[in-house]
């Protein structure tokens, strides 16, 4: 993925970091090889840790 497209952190001017918690409690998983309308990458949010927890347990097993 390039970087370019990655929308960025306003707190850390980075590209957003796996379990990342924004101001609504939702948990950042992945940017997604999809590029928006905006011109950035799209984004897989969580909407909690229960359910970023899950996923990442889930991904973990698919992969062994």
């Amino acid at each position: 993925m390039k970087k370019e497209y990655k929308r960025l952190n306003s707190i850390t001017g980075k590209p957003f970091e796996q379990g990342f918690i924004d101001e609504n409690g939702r948990v950042f998983y992945s940017y997604v090889n999809k590029i928006g309308n905006d011109g950035w990458y799209l984004e897989e949010w969580k909407k909690d840790m229960e359910a970023y927890n899950f996923k990442k347990r889930k991904e973990e097993s698919d992969d062994t």
